[in-house]
């Protein structure tokens, strides 16, 4: 369980970095033999800062997968929903990481509400998925990046960035 107290460290405090790779990863590295590690150990870690640098190390592997999208699409804001919507820490620090709003959904259940728009939209009930969003998405809470922690975690993210290249000899075939 995260405790509230993880979620006082402030951002950038006794750096220490979570891979969340613990059966491989698919996105952005096709391995399969990858593992996670925890970088930047030091005893005055405490359970909070490995709590806290799971959560951030979620977020940077999510915010790896921007990297295969269309460049010529601008991403305009996440939209956040199940559990981890629920926790508005959690969502700072996605607005933080991928510098940009993060919208929360009055409903949790955005899978299921997603192919059910994509059901409807099929069926021709909508001429198309922007028509379909229109009726069946009702958006909750939007949270802003904080600018001082958008820079820290930017340059955070540049040494996560390293960590795969740098690890994955280590992991290969047993």
């Amino acid at each position: 369980m995260i405790t509230a107290t993880a979620f006082a460290i402030a951002v950038v405090a006794k750096v220490l970095l979570f891979t969340p790779y613990l059966v491989g990863e698919r996105t952005l590295y096709f391995d399969s033999q990858i593992r996670g590690s925890f970088i930047g150990i030091d005893a005055r870690h405490t359970l909070d800062h490995f709590a806290r640098a799971v959560l951030e190390g979620i977020t940077f592997s999510l915010k790896d997968s921007q990297a295969l999208l269309d460049p010529k699409r601008e991403l305009k804001r996440l939209v956040s929903v199940g559990g981890g919507a629920k926790n508005a820490v959690w969502l700072q620090m996605q607005a933080d990481i991928f510098n940009m709003p993060v919208t929360t959904l009055e409903v949790e259940q955005g899978p299921g509400l997603g192919a059910a728009m994509l059901a409807a939209t099929g069926l021709g009930w909508y001429a198309d998925l922007d028509e379909c969003v229109d009726d069946f998405v009702a958006y909750g809470n939007t949270i802003m990046p904080i600018p001082e922690n958008v820079d820290k975690y930017q340059r955070i993210y540049e040494v996560y960035r390293k960590i795969y290249p740098q690890t994955r000899a280590l992991c290969g075939e047993k």
